[in-house]
């Protein structure tokens, strides 16, 4: 049996590829031409030949359109539906009409919603009508109707003609799997082929990956490099092969970024940046006319419901914190799934419901002022302070006695704020009018309370008067 030969650019290719590059030859010889340096009245001999040339060229063209212009005028006598100037533009555009496309007309449109409905009533096993068997009864119904009613009849139709000739053109997706595949294959080929000649030609080294899109096609992944350094560079810098390249890609491609391995870690990082996206962006679209930068889950009461009226409801969790906070996937799944079916929302509270939680919390604020006055008053009389009992207005304030021996000192629950801000007695009228969850329940809140002070709940010492501590070293000393 003979043995096959290899295609002749490649027994080429191969009979000049030696070990290292080949030098480049020229292809042709060229023979050096005497120089001749023109005087002045040479160049002048030229330039008057040049322009005589040039006057020639011109009047031979001015002759053809005379010539033209009759030509024209004798058509036009012919048909005389026709003006000259149409018909001098038809003689000049015909070549350039047959090679560039018009729009779709209507006409044509209206002709092929006739023809579908013609073969859709025809009876399977006849044969199908054609245009030209139709076409005078389709010209005499598009004559009877009106522009209104052949601008309705046709709209749908022109743009499916104009994407079904956009899809004839370009073919950019294939409705047969075969015939993608012998594009994809001819295509690739071509292009390698190419390459294989630049870097014979140049020496530049590429490398090809192609795999396929979705998993609609079945193409395997393949993997071209033009020469040996560009093998060497897939295996010594990006420590991988070829074939292993083109299999993640094929992967990646398929499955998309799920399907690339990533640790737990960066899962869960991406699904706090995301939530966090997610809420500023409701919080912005409820500010309205609001400019908000920033979302704050610290201290929300102060950064966002007291300039802007905004509350949240229906949070899902059980404290009202930081995405980044929560450190399981549970937690920012039900979050995201909270706020993007808008379950969880924010809520821009009226002039007067806004009016009315300022006056609350201002009210809670003075109340807890006195209270702490109070206690600092039965310090210094030296009374043990009371706790007080809830009664049937107020029922935010915890009730019971302390143990006898210890004496609740003014921590930061009951201290106002240094911002101005409330305090932990109106903390609960606070939580349940700015963060609820779906039953209208208040959630816990953030707060960034006051640093306590070290010597908090012990006696302070009676400091000695500055004269009687001189008057005792003077009289020691004498």
């Amino acid at each position: 049996m003979a043995r096959k030969k290899a295609p002749a650019l490649q027994r080429l290719l191969d009979t000049c590829r030696k070990a290292g590059s080949i030098t480049r030859r020229a292809w042709r010889v060229r023979t050096k031409q005497p120089v001749i340096k023109l005087t002045p009245e040479g160049r002048k001999e030229i330039r008057l030949r040049r322009l005589a040339k040039k006057t020639t060229y011109n009047a031979a063209i001015s002759e053809v359109h005379q010539q033209l212009r009759e030509a024209a005028a004798e058509i036009q006598s012919r048909f005389p539906g026709h003006t000259l100037e149409r018909v001098v533009t038809d003689i000049f555009q015909s070549q350039r009409l047959k090679e560039s496309s018009k729009d779709v007309s209507r006409y044509a449109a209206f002709t092929s919603a006739q023809m579908q409905i013609l073969n859709t009533n025809t009876p399977e096993g006849q044969p199908r009508w054609k245009v030209h068997q139709c076409s005078k009864i389709i010209a005499e119904k598009w004559r009877a109707m009106s522009d209104e009613e052949r601008v309705a009849a046709t709209e749908g139709e022109v743009v499916a003609l104009r994407e079904r000739r956009e899809s004839k053109e370009l073919g950019t997706w294939h409705n047969a799997d075969i015939s993608a595949n012998h594009d994809s294959s001819m295509t690739i080929s071509r292009i390698k082929e190419e390459l294989t000649r630049l870097n014979a030609r140049t020496g530049d080294e590429s490398i090809l990956v192609v795999s396929r899109g979705s998993l609609t096609r079945f193409r395997p992944p393949e993997t071209y490099c033009s020469g040996v350094k560009s093998e060497t560079f897939l295996s010594t810098v990006l420590k991988t092969s070829g074939e292993d390249l083109a299999m993640r890609m094929d992967a990646y491609m398929v499955v998309g970024v799920e399907g690339v391995a990533r640790n737990q870690v960066q899962v869960l990082t991406e699904m706090k940046g995301k939530v966090s996206a997610l809420i500023l962006q409701k919080l912005k679209a409820a500010g309205g006319k609001y400019e908000i930068k920033k979302m704050f889950y610290t201290n929300f009461d102060e950064h966002i419901t007291r300039p802007f009226g905004i509350m949240v409801k229906n949070w899902p969790l059980k404290e009202f914190k930081n995405p980044s906070s929560f450190s399981t996937r549970a937690d920012i799944s039900v979050l995201w799934n909270a706020w993007e079916t808008g379950t969880a929302y924010f809520y821009m509270m009226t002039r007067e419901e806004h009016r009315a939680w300022e006056q609350k919390q201002e009210e809670a604020l003075v109340e807890a002022q006195r209270r702490v006055q109070e206690v600092r008053d039965k310090r210094q009389s030296g009374e043990e302070p009371q706790q007080q009992t809830n009664t049937a207005g107020d029922e935010n304030v915890p009730s019971g006695n302390p143990p006898e021996d210890q004496t609740p000192p003014p921590t930061t629950s009951n201290v106002p704020q240094p911002n101005g801000g409330p305090s932990s007695l109106g903390a609960t009228f606070i939580h349940a009018t700015i963060v609820t969850d779906a039953g209208g329940n208040a959630v816990q809140m953030t707060k960034r309370p006051r640093k306590q002070r070290k010597d908090a709940g012990k006696p302070r010492q009676k400091k000695k008067r500055t004269n009687e501590a001189e008057g005792g070293v003077g009289s020691s000393e004498a």
